[in-house]
């Protein structure tokens, strides 16, 4: 073991039961193993980089600077001194005057240490504050304005003796400009989103919750894809959601795959239904097959190196099939009642999120033909048909509720699909982040205070 993944060891069993004070649902050495990360992430040496891992030991736990010394050497026990605050006994005002006046003139080593810890904890509270859309220093020993007086002049003693270009220095720079100035993308606020600064700040809150996303990715990996089934009503906009957001994991350096509709795929059409008619199959049977084959479907891409899988129509939506099937007596009770409970079971384990959508019959209908030039008669999109499925919906909406840990149920009767593709992302983002959280806790075995 090298002396990076020794001192990540030590921080982990020395911090193990603290939780953040600014976000207690994570646990506390989720910052240092960050901190150790970043300086590793811009090349730094093993010892600066042990000194990220522990950086807070000897602030935050019984264990000394001497300890330090005695398991890792001196070189990493005067850094890790020198990122510690002295006695804090000391007023707030006081332990923070001595941290800036004494930073001013230490080596690069030592500064490089300090000013990742400033970097991490700037970066959570900033994407903190805009997935939130609230500043709010409540949970800080001082208020806005004490702080930013102090993260300024920790800033200005950092890149004193020249070191204002160093990468890690300009990286601490910008997020203080972020945080603390407000600065933004103006060409995004004053001329693409000018006239609609309310979906703006939607999309900014969305964005924060998928960087923190990725600073949780680059820590843990999940340890299977990150499923998310979409079901619903006809022309509730489902498609546009699921395209929107193949986008936005996309573009946030997500390796996402989407599965079509298995009903509407190539496969189905030109190989499926061929067996189908061979096995001569009754209406039941053939619905039971679909849902095997949906199964086998999800089944191949719980087992894929994904990251998100985005899937069209899986076990779920057949649920609400296998229902109106059963009300219409295409297949037995006994044989309803068995496919209920096994998908069921299957989608707790497998689905990560479902998102249902849900519109009105002549909503669907309407929506359907005010969206295409045809004026012909839909053979399926009608009244009576999406009244059927819509009271299938609601017959199994408890059980669809059961089946997953996460569900995001949303009448689209009267919302856009640019604003339901918003609402399904704000619910499934925090979905997400937890599944992060717990992955991470269980990497490194840790237990949370209680």
């Amino acid at each position: 073991m090298d002396i990076k993944e020794r001192a990540k060891l030590f921080a982990i069993n020395a911090h193990m039961g603290q939780v953040r004070k600014s976000e207690p649902e994570k646990p506390m050495i989720i910052h240092p193993i960050g901190v150790g990360e970043l300086l590793e992430e811009y090349g730094y040496d093993d010892n600066i980089v042990a000194a990220g891992f522990l950086h807070d030991v000897v602030e935050d736990t019984k264990y000394t600077n001497e300890d330090i010394e005695r398991e890792f050497g001196s070189d990493i026990a005067n850094l890790v001194m020198c990122a510690s605050e002295p006695d804090k006994s000391l007023s707030w005002e006081e332990r923070k005057r001595h941290t800036i006046e004494s930073t001013r003139n230490l080596p690069l080593r030592k500064k490089l240490v300090i000013c990742a810890d400033k970097v991490n904890n700037l970066e959570d509270i900033y994407l903190k504050f805009a997935r939130n859309g609230v500043r709010d220093f409540s949970s800080f020993n001082r208020g806005e304005e004490q702080q930013r007086w102090y993260y300024t002049n920790i800033y200005e003693s950092l890149i004193a003796g020249g070191y204002e270009n160093e990468p890690l220095f300009v990286r601490l720079k910008n997020i203080l400009d972020k945080l603390f100035n407000e600065k933004e993308d103006l060409f995004l606020k004053e001329t693409i989103f000018s006239s609609n600064q309310d979906y703006y700040s939607s999309l900014k809150k969305l964005h924060a919750m998928k960087l923190e996303l990725q600073k949780l990715k680059s820590l843990c990996q999940l340890p299977k894809p990150f499923i998310i089934e979409f079901s619903g009503t006809p022309r509730t906009g489902k498609t546009t959601v699921i395209n929107n957001l193949y986008d936005f994991f996309k573009k946030g350096g997500f390796d996402v795959e989407l599965i079509e509709e298995f009903t509407t795929s190539k496969y189905y059409k030109e190989k499926f239904l061929k067996k189908i008619a061979q096995a001569n199959l009754s209406r039941g049977e053939t619905n039971i097959a679909i849902v095997e084959a949906v199964y086998e479907q999800l089944q191949e891409a719980s087992g894929s190196k994904k990251e998100i899988v985005l899937i069209d129509r899986s076990i779920n939506d057949r649920q609400i099939w296998n229902y109106q099937r059963y009300l219409s007596k295409d297949i037995e009770e006994a044989t309803y009642l068995a496919l209920r409970d096994k998908y069921s079971n299957l989608s707790k384990e497998m689905i990560d999120f479902l998102v249902c959508t849900y519109v009105d019959s002549l909503v669907s209908v309407k929506r359907d033909y005010t969206s295409s030039l045809a004026l012909e008669q839909r053979r399926y999109i009608n009244e009576k048909n999406i009244s059927l499925y819509n009271d299938s919906l609601m017959g199994v909406k408890n059980l669809l509720e059961n089946s997953v840990d996460n569900m995001c149920f949303l009448d689209t009767s009267t919302i856009s699909p640019r604003d339901t593709a918003v609402e399904v992302a704000s619910n499934i983002l925090p979905a997400m982040r937890k599944k992060y959280i717990k992955a991470f806790e269980n990497k490194y075995n840790l237990v949370k205070k209680n």
